[in-house]
């Protein structure tokens, strides 16, 4: 008998689950959400190759004409893309097209510091943005080259001045000497941002489907037909579960996209950042868990609630609550052992994100913390769905 009361039990889960996210995966807004990622990711990816290749190709040399008393001499070395010219020579290349400006260091520099730039007509209103970020990567070289040509002027030997202007390089050791991974430090910052906003993101979208799937249900009637055939707890867990597996879809989408395309932002920004697959698989576990807890939350609020706008009014609390680790995510980073990050670790709420951003800056996974974090979450979800 206790064996037929639980198979019926199982299965009556499994059929509100499947209803409930085959509802919810063929939601406009759900497609939209998932997919919003993806495309963002391509698209940030597209026009960044396109803006530098852009850039790198239309750029071309940095032209100087200079009418000051002061020898402005360019250095093969430390300033390669400049080309001294007269103004003769430097008009001619604008009305060919072959430069968009030059500058021009007047007869009053260096007393009076300031250096124009010549541009073709029509061409600052035409590409504004274009020319900004060409002059930004220009005028650098362009301090250099001036500051050079005072120095020199005052005496300064082309030694010392080589030894002055060589860039200082700068190398992260460890304790021991050995050479660190400064892609390490980045990623030591950006991974655990990332993975408390999917996190969030997740949690925020699954958990107000559920709260409006309850709501909507309750208004409707449509729940008071459900319960003449379907038992309250059944009902309840089945649309836990089957919205859940719906936000781990469009997680595994998520987390998918930007494996994808980790290869890319490492190329890009020169980095090693690497997800280890404990990592992934802790983040899957967290994941369901916090939806769990909140998704047990928002069904008691939806089912509590006199209407829709109430619901998502009470709910929006529970909401502050996820947010609070990216608050503490400072102290996370500097400091993971302290207390308030052990209390955000283990308190249900705030465990998930919090501890998956321990996990993500810690050298060796934590393996005490992740089980009593586990242990809470788990303790949690069996006593908020039950009640």
């Amino acid at each position: 008998g206790a064996r037929r009361v639980n198979g019926g039990f199982a299965r009556l889960v499994l059929l509100v689950a499947r209803r409930d996210y085959l509802r919810t995966v063929r939601r406009r807004g759900f497609v939209a959400g998932t997919l919003l990622l993806p495309l963002a990711m391509i698209a940030v990816f597209t026009i960044s190759t396109f803006a530098s290749t852009s850039l790198a190709a239309q750029t071309g040399p940095i032209v100087v004409v200079n009418e000051s008393s002061v020898a402005i001499v360019p250095d093969p070395a430390a300033t390669p893309n400049v080309q001294v010219v007269d103004r003769a020579e430097a008009d001619l290349r604008l009305a060919s097209g072959a430069a968009s400006e030059y500058y021009l260091v007047p007869q009053q520099w260096p007393s009076q510091p300031q250096v124009l730039v010549v541009q073709r007509e029509g061409t600052s209103s035409a590409q504004p943005a274009f020319n900004f970020a060409r002059q930004t990567t220009q005028q650098p070289e362009m301090d250099l080259l001036l500051r050079v040509a005072l120095l020199r002027a005052a005496g300064l030997p082309d030694e010392v001045l080589g030894q002055l202007f060589s860039p200082v390089e700068y190398e992260s050791v460890g304790q021991s000497g050995q050479p660190a991974d400064e892609a390490d430090v980045v990623a030591s910052y950006l991974v655990p941002y990332a993975f408390t906003l999917i996190f969030m993101l997740s949690i925020f979208i699954t958990s107000g489907y559920l709260l409006q799937s309850v709501t909507e249900e309750k208004e409707n009637r449509v729940v008071e037909i459900l319960l003449s055939s379907v038992p309250a707890l059944p009902l309840m867990a089945g649309k836990i579960v089957g919205l859940g597996a719906a936000g781990l879809t469009q997680v595994a989408i998520w987390v998918g996209t930007a494996l994808v395309a980790l290869p890319l932002i490492n190329r890009q920004f020169e980095l090693t950042i690497d997800v280890t697959p404990v990592t992934l698989v802790l983040a899957v576990v967290f994941f369901t868990l916090g939806y769990l807890s909140y998704g047990a939350l928002y069904a008691a609020v939806g089912a509590l609630s006199p209407g829709a706008r109430e619901a998502q009014q009470y709910a929006s609390f529970f909401g502050f609550l996820a947010v609070i680790p990216i608050v503490f995510m400072p102290l996370i980073l500097s400091d993971p052992n302290a207390p308030v990050v052990l209390f955000l670790c283990i308190f249900p709420l705030t465990s998930p994100a919090a501890t998956l951003a321990v996990i993500a800056v810690s050298e060796q996974t934590p393996w005490l913390l992740v089980g009593l974090a586990t242990l809470s979450q788990i303790l949690f979800v069996i006593v908020a769905v039950a009640v």
